[in-house]
């Protein structure tokens, strides 16, 4: 009786252990797919992250300013919306992190890659969904903008807009 408990034992743990194998195998597969597909709208924002970051942006929208609130998502704006904004939903959350958003205008009246401003921000607990705007005085210059998003001091994000 011994040995046939042996050979159960044997059997469900190799059973186990190839079972194991093709879920990875599939899941492995499914998530090439999904990426590969990801990226089919220009304006998506760019992932820029370390493979093993601890917390991520898992969404980055532009949105439209609504009485002082981030508003309708969109990734175009016209010169006479004076406050844009920047929504981060972060992949948990974890009081204490960082999250910094620099605006950039990425190809505006002859001139690139120039910093508008940045803010920096650090969560509470229990929050993972982060709002940052910019506020311009005047219209905006039509052009090419983005958004970093830094998360702990490392680059996480970009998202494209244009002023039209």
């Amino acid at each position: 009786m011994k040995r046939n408990s042996t050979w159960l034992a044997a059997g469900l743990l190799l059973f186990a252990v190839i079972a194991c194998n093709l879920s990875k195998n599939r899941n492995s597969n499914n998530n090439t797919t999904k990426n590969s597909n990801s990226n089919k709208n220009a304006n998506a924002p760019i992932v820029k992250r370390a493979a093993a970051a601890e917390i991520y942006v898992s969404t980055l929208n532009m949105a439209k300013d609504d009485n002082g609130k981030a508003g309708a998502a969109t990734t175009t704006f016209a010169p006479d919306d004076h406050t844009v904004y920047a929504k981060v939903a972060l992949d948990k959350a974890k009081s204490g992190t960082q999250v910094r958003f620099v605006w950039v205008a990425a190809d505006v009246d002859g001139e690139t890659n120039k910093e508008l401003k940045s803010l920096d921000y650090t969560t509470k607990a229990f929050e993972n969904l982060v709002n940052g705007h910019l506020t311009w005085p005047q219209d905006w210059p039509k052009g090419k903008y983005r958004v970093d998003v830094y998360i702990n001091g490392a680059l996480d994000k970009t998202v494209d807009y244009t002023i039209e």
